[in-house]
């Protein structure tokens, strides 16, 4: 399976694809367009996000770290967060069930 045949960009919402889905693990490879946000509501996992391509930001606890394409940023259970794009972003995002 090729990352690159997968890429796919909406303007109304992100995209995500699933590449593993376990019943502890799930990882997806998520297409946002510019200016979309994405994980706000995913607080009770931890996740690890891989950035394939592209650029944006994460918030977390107040604060805001910019991110761009062969970065990973690991978010612990119960963290609030949130991803947005500043450009075409894609990324590999694994979510660790509890």
């Amino acid at each position: 399976m090729k990352l690159d045949d997968m890429i796919e960009f909406s303007t109304e919402k992100t995209i995500a694809k699933i590449l593993h889905e376990s019943e502890k693990v799930k990882s997806i490879f998520l297409c946002m367009n510019e200016g979309q946000k994405d994980l706000q509501e995913s607080v009770d996992c931890k996740i690890a996000i891989l950035v394939y391509s592209g650029s944006g930001s994460v918030f977390t606890n107040g604060e805001e770290k910019e991110i761009a394409e062969k970065d990973l940023v690991l978010f612990e259970r119960d963290e609030p967060r949130t991803l947005k794009a500043k450009t075409k972003l894609t990324a590999v995002v694994t979510f660790i069930k509890k």
